[in-house]
């Protein structure tokens, strides 16, 4: 339902955009979220109030932002698609990003890992270099103002609202000085002329922020902050996070140098310093990184699986539908023969593999390059098939949520690890859980007791132990927009819990086929003692034969109906995790 203050501006775009929501405000206008009604895609529009458009300066600013950025096409960049006056309303239409600002993740995470904040400043220094290129200064490089879209993780520059192209006649005159202050270069804050290396200032101030958390000059005063950036050296980055890669340090603080000839010369010598830094930092590559090489069975293998979990969830996808229910690279060379997880996660996009099932295969994996591996040979896969009745070789569960994808993975935290699942976070593979990494949580089997929480059975653990999943793993995927709802996947790798199924029938089966020879082989001796002496010995053989086949294969199709019943009792506590 559309509030009702939009209505007057969704009838002065009827036909064209269909407004759903705000998304935000700044200095220079309000951000809503619409959609283009021709082209049918979402659009982020942003419109000068009235008020200021009154302004022959403020609305020309306004326009000459949607023209400057319209020059400019880059991935690292947001589009801008139209710029348009009606009836006294100025607006220009441009790319809706989904995702959030650098502010705004730094404010939820606290300071990023050095690999993702240096993927970020250096994607962010090819768009400045870009836009530099071409004659335009930015002048407002924050955190707000970079976006951090959404699967991708990919940068985005937004809001060149006080942009400035070389170029052109400045509208803004008198000295009069425009930006955010903790982000001004010295001589931005001293009105001084500005080129592109005022811009690798602030980028270095983001830097700065993003790894340690904090700014290199904070006060309550505007007026401070703006003489602190014209005459105070800035400190460090070790300073305040001394952890930090040295050269890592060097380059950001190089970046702050108060004289614009003392820092990098270009946006892509400042992204080029930020990558020699983090390779020559030989920081330890965590299992399941991207960063992880793994060998060319082992990339197979995930391949393989990735694929399997794909199918498995095509066809829970048109059940669902069919019959609805309610409600970054290291220093050093690669071992012969392997791949790097980046390289693996490549490939598989390539041949068509979404990202969040290579993500589940890479969690399913032993931890490090050593351990028994789940996967099952060709002929152990036609075995298990044929013996418990089954080709799945995973148990999941997936719901759309509504709510925030953050609010989501909090309410995650507190449901799993708590009775009666009483989950425990072993470690998060992928990245980030909000990024398309995976959460995997060890399940505490019911091994020698079978009471739970509070001396009360619990249900969940006893049907994961019936088929031997010992560990979950949780995918989230964000749908649309923030508020359109989250999608929750739990699934569970059953391939060592079948292979142990499959190994307990055959003794079972086994050990009564040889009860059921023995009773046969007694009655078939029974019948021995008697007057048909020679014929009954035939038939003691036929009786043994006869009662090994018969409590045998009783018992397999005894065993394979149990474990399918398992199978479907524990899928319904997984959906019951979800409700």
């Amino acid at each position: 339902m559309l509030p009702e203050s939009l209505a007057p501006l969704q009838a002065l775009l009827a036909g064209q955009y269909t407004l759903e929501r705000e998304l935000g405000r700044g200095g220079m206008g309000v951000v809503y979220l619409a959609r283009d009604v021709r082209l049918d895609r979402p659009v982020a529009i942003k419109v000068l109030p009235r008020l200021l458009a009154a302004d022959p300066e403020l609305r020309e600013r306004f326009l000459r932002e949607a023209r400057t950025s319209a020059q400019l096409s880059h991935p690292n960049i947001v589009p801008i698609y139209r710029a348009d006056e009606i009836d006294g309303v100025a607006f220009f239409a441009m790319g809706f990003v989904d995702g959030e600002n650098l502010a705004e993740r730094v404010r939820a995470r606290g300071p990023l890992p050095p690999p993702e904040a240096v993927r970020v400043l250096r994607e962010a220094a090819w768009a400045l270099a870009y836009a530099h290129a071409r004659g335009v200064v930015h002048r407002d490089v924050k955190p707000e103002n970079i976006m951090i879209e959404r699967g991708s993780s990919r940068a985005i520059v937004t809001d060149f609202g006080i942009a400035q192209n070389q170029l052109a006649t400045p509208l803004t005159q008198g000295g009069m000085v425009l930006g955010s202050v903790h982000y001004m270069s010295p001589e931005q804050a001293a009105g001084d002329k500005l080129d592109g290396r005022s811009d690798l200032y602030s980028l270095g101030v983001v830097g700065f922020q993003i790894l340690s958390g904090r700014l290199p000059f904070e006060a309550d005063e505007a007026a401070t902050v703006m003489a602190q950036q014209v005459t105070r050296p800035a400190p460090s980055l070790a300073s305040l996070a001394p952890n930090l890669p040295r050269g890592l340090v060097a380059v950001i603080d190089r970046s702050l140098s108060k004289a614009p000839a003392e820092r990098y010369p270009t946006g892509e010598a400042f992204a080029e310093a930020l990558e020699t830094a983090l390779q020559s930092a030989a920081l330890p590559v965590v299992a399941g990184s991207l960063a992880e090489v793994v060998s060319t069975d082992q990339a197979r293998a995930i391949w393989l699986r990735a694929a399997q979990l794909q199918t498995e969830a095509t066809t829970r996808l048109q059940a669902r539908y069919r019959d609805p229910s309610p409600g970054d690279t290291p220093a050093g060379s690669l071992p012969s023969g392997g791949y790097r997880l980046q390289d693996v996660e490549q490939a598989a996009s390539e041949a068509g593999i979404a990202p969040e099932f290579v993500a589940m295969a890479i969690a399913e994996r032993p931890a490090g390059t050593v351990g028994r591996s789940v996967d099952l040979s060709e002929r152990e896969e036609r075995v298990l098939t044929r013996m418990l009745g089954t080709r799945e070789r995973s148990i999941s569960s997936s719901r759309v949520i509504q709510a925030t994808p953050r609010a989501v993975l909090e309410a995650i935290g507190r449901v799993l690890t708590a009775p009666p699942y009483g989950l425990k976070l072993r470690d998060t593979v992928g990245g980030h859980p909000l990024d398309g990494g995976v959460l995997v949580f060890d399940i505490s089997l019911l091994r020698n007791v079978i009471v739970a929480f509070d001396g009360v059975l619990s249900m969940f653990r006893y049907r994961m132990t019936q088929i031997e999943v010992e560990q979950l793993h949780v995918a989230l995927k964000p749908l649309g927009t923030p508020t359109s709802g989250c999608e929750v996947t739990v699934s569970g790798d059953l391939r060592g819990g079948l292979r142990k199924n499959w190994t307990f029938d055959r003794w079972l089966s086994g050990s009564l086929g040889v009860v059921g020879g023995a009773i046969g082989t007694a009655a078939g001796v029974a019948l021995a003692l008697g007057p048909l002496a020679a014929a009954a010995a035939a038939s003691a053989v036929l009786f043994g034969a006869g009662g090994a086949v018969l409590f045998g294969g009783t018992t397999l199709g005894l065993y394979r109906l149990s474990y399918r019943y398992a199978l479907r009792k524990a899928r319904e506590e997984l959906d019951g995790m979800l409700v």
